[in-house]
């Protein structure tokens, strides 16, 4: 408890004598990438959408990894520049914004804020802290003024992390593999949703569901599951549908997102089209779009 006092009593001197915050010009949409399941390519599909984005349209992206597991800096193969921040130093009031840890990348106009295996210490210390919810929320306050596209990846889990990712979101994604179980964690999720609406005020909308991983050789036990989805769900599941693709899976290996990996590959083409889906449901359709060749590595 002292300590917790020291800090804050520290992060209040150190507003009143560092130099203030720059407002940007940009209004960003927060998008929360969640799932209560693991292993439903959440990850893959926060890369994915950052570096279309900031590539394929233009956008100024910010692409945040709230999973201790690290897994957004695993797969671009970066690394947390000498002398930068970290989330947990946001979330603890070391640092005011997150801008403040925010690092370049070397796609377009992305930057990344990850790597942060502490995370999960931090995690425990913020579950005795009163509004713990609500803390990312007021350290993006002038982050979104640099951004166009602001995307959490969520741990997945429905803890202290993913409920400030939630707090903090505009938009939810939920990721789902085609299973009897996701349906179950699906709907935990939305549960959720409609708690923080009704209890903490939060105006959080579902961008939509998006299959994952799918198996075009199960099409029968595919379309079973898929209208198992639209009798609970409607018309929330997305169109576009994730297909199991090793290219994927070999661009994480090469520390590459798919579309420079291989750009024709049907994951490549699948997330284009879920690019595509998502904008106007995003509000994006409004900022101008770059037309950009994407490098591929043919294999």
């Amino acid at each position: 408890m002292a300590l917790d006092i020291r800090q804050r009593i520290a992060g209040k001197l150190r507003d009143l004598v560092a130099e203030p915050l720059e407002r940007g010009g940009h209004e960003a949409v927060t998008l929360a990438v969640a799932a209560r399941k693991g292993g439903v390519g959440k990850t893959t599909t926060s890369i994915n959408l950052a570096v279309g984005y900031a590539l394929k349209r233009g956008l100024k992206v910010l692409l945040i990894d709230l999973d201790p597991q690290a897994h957004v800096g695993a797969a671009l193969r970066t690394h947390t520049p000498a002398g930068t921040g970290y989330l947990s130093d946001v979330l603890m009031g070391r640092c005011r914004e997150v801008s403040e840890v925010a690092y370049r990348s070397p796609w377009g106009h992305l930057d990344l804020v990850g790597n942060d295996k502490s995370l999960a210490e931090t995690e425990m210390l913020l579950s005795t802290k009163i509004g713990k919810e609500f803390l990312l929320d007021g350290a993006l306050e002038l982050t979104r003024t640099h951004y166009d596209l602001i995307i959490l990846d969520c741990p997945p889990n429905l803890g202290t992390l993913t409920l400030n990712a939630l707090c903090a979101a505009d938009q939810l994604l939920i990721p789902c593999d085609m299973s009897v179980l996701a349906l179950e964690g699906v709907g935990d999720m939305l549960l959720t949703v409609e708690t923080l609406r009704t209890r903490l005020n939060r105006s959080l909308n579902v961008a939509g569901i998006v299959a994952t991983r799918v198996d075009s050789r199960a099409t029968r036990m595919n379309a079973e599951i898929e209208a198992s989805f639209e009798d609970l769900f409607g018309d929330t599941l997305l169109q576009t549908k994730i297909p199991q693709n090793s290219a994927i899976n070999r661009a994480h290996l090469a520390g590459k997102p798919i579309y420079e990996y291989d750009r024709r590959s049907s994951g490549a083409l699948a997330y284009e089209k879920l690019l595509a889906e998502l904008t106007e449901g995003l509000g994006l359709g409004r900022l101008p779009p770059m037309h950009a060749n994407v490098p591929s590595q043919d294999n």
